[in-house]
């Protein structure tokens, strides 16, 4: 079967309206159990800071040998996610950076129905590539035969973008970030 095959990107600006902060507490101990109840107490800390709005992965734990001792490491990631107008969005990265963990904060969009929007408009403008090309080559499009699609890694992967920002100020504004779709479609030649 002879086809024509297209891969094509959709993207899109967007405007974050989330921040969401990663919090990655860490605790080392000789033993199991003290590693544990360090990374609780911590824990415990860093949510007292945070209003009790952090939400909790749960924890690991793994041994480790350092100058010829077994140690055990024991972490977790506690987020909080607020909407950017939030008022204590500011209050909270300064929480962070004050908080002696190690951190991560990332804009994303609550909603991810851009998504769907990028997938549709990227089989549209692949579909009338396809068209281009099989009359430039003297041919008929036929039936779609094929589609690639691959998620990316996580709902909004394509969407983190570090953005200069005042944590004294009383907003935090990021610039716009981008979105982009792919997909790979595969039409039978009439």
């Amino acid at each position: 079967m002879k086809t024509i095959k297209v891969t094509q990107n959709a993207s899109g600006k967007y405007t974050p309206d989330t921040l969401k902060i990663t919090l990655q507490p860490k605790a080392e101990s000789k033993t199991y159990t003290e590693a544990v109840e360090e990374l609780k107490e911590k824990t415990a800390e860093l949510n007292k800071k945070f209003s009790g709005e952090l939400a909790g992965k749960g924890a690991m734990v793994s041994s480790v040998m350092r100058n010829n001792k077994k140690l055990f490491c024991a972490h977790t990631e506690l987020t909080i996610a607020l909407p950017l107008t939030d008022v204590r969005a500011g209050d909270m990265l300064s929480a962070a950076e004050q908080s002696g963990v190690e951190w991560i904060s990332e804009f994303t969009l609550k909603d991810d129905s851009y998504r769907s929007e990028l997938v549709s408009r990227a089989v549209t403008e692949a579909r009338a590539s396809a068209e281009v090309i099989a009359n430039a080559a003297g041919v008929r499009l036929g039936a779609l035969v094929s589609v690639e699609y691959a998620a990316p890694y996580s709902a909004n992967h394509r969407l983190m973008r570090a953005a200069c920002m005042d944590l004294n100020a009383d907003s935090v504004e990021p610039e716009q970030i981008n979105a982009v779709e792919t997909v790979t479609c595969e039409w039978e030649i009439a």
